[in-house]
């Protein structure tokens, strides 16, 4: 259940940010194979992020319940005892910073776009604003409780609230002959065997038990 919430937030299904990487992809892309790569790689990263983090916090000393703090408290010193340390905490850092910020990307297009069609607003206006909030509520939210107790309701029930509302409204509401449709615009291959049964009844059970231990669990699935 956890892995599952983690899931969902590392690979954004809550809708917006796969909807809006989506709309710029070409006709030509393979949709279901580059999904299944981005669930792949996703994981992989988060396998060695936690073969190079998790170690190193029982080494350490270091609580393994930290949360993502971790990463800025046990990397550091991992970093300080390898050769040519400080060069690969650059690379590392500079890497995570990019990371961030391109993972951002997305969540303000989706606010801006908001903006663009409901206010009738100029792109840049419609970022500028959506930047200005989002700056606002970065400044109360940069103490570390604030922003884990607001992580904790975004992750714990936003997210897969979110998910399994994409998911009813994508496989039952719009239907799969609709989505099927699009998911072959640049496919050669078919849909494998059982994609559609799998979509609309075992995803969406999963998705629907992860909301409700979301609220049944002792503080969460996060």
């Amino acid at each position: 259940i956890m892995a599952m919430g983690q899931a969902f937030f590392s690979l954004s299904i809550t809708g917006s940010g796969m909807i809006i990487y989506g709309s710029y992809l070409a006709k030509t892309e393979d949709i279901p194979h580059a999904s299944a790569m981005t669930a792949i790689l996703d994981t992989l990263a988060a396998l060695v992020a936690g073969f190079a983090v998790i170690p190193a916090v029982y080494a350490f000393g270091l609580d393994p319940r930290s949360g993502p703090p971790l990463i800025f408290l046990t990397l550091p010193k991992v970093f300080a005892q390898m050769p040519a340390g400080r060069l690969f905490a650059v690379l590392f850092f500079v890497s995570v910073f990019f990371a961030g910020v391109t993972s951002l990307i997305n969540m303000l297009e989706v606010c801006g776009e908001a903006l663009r069609r409901h206010l009738r607003l100029g792109r840049l206006p419609a970022l500028l604003i959506t930047g200005a909030i989002v700056f606002g509520a970065g400044l109360f939210i940069e103490y570390e409780p604030y922003l884990g107790r607001w992580m904790d309701v975004v992750t714990i029930y936003i997210v897969p609230i979110g998910a399994l509302l994409g998911a009813v409204m994508i496989y039952w509401v719009l239907g799969m002959d609709n989505i099927g449709r699009e998911l072959m615009t640049g496919r050669k291959k078919p849909l494998l065997h059982g994609f559609a049964f799998l979509a609309k009844y075992v995803y969406i059970f999963l998705a629907g038990a992860v909301v409700v231990c979301s609220f049944t669990i002792k503080g969460g699935i996060g």
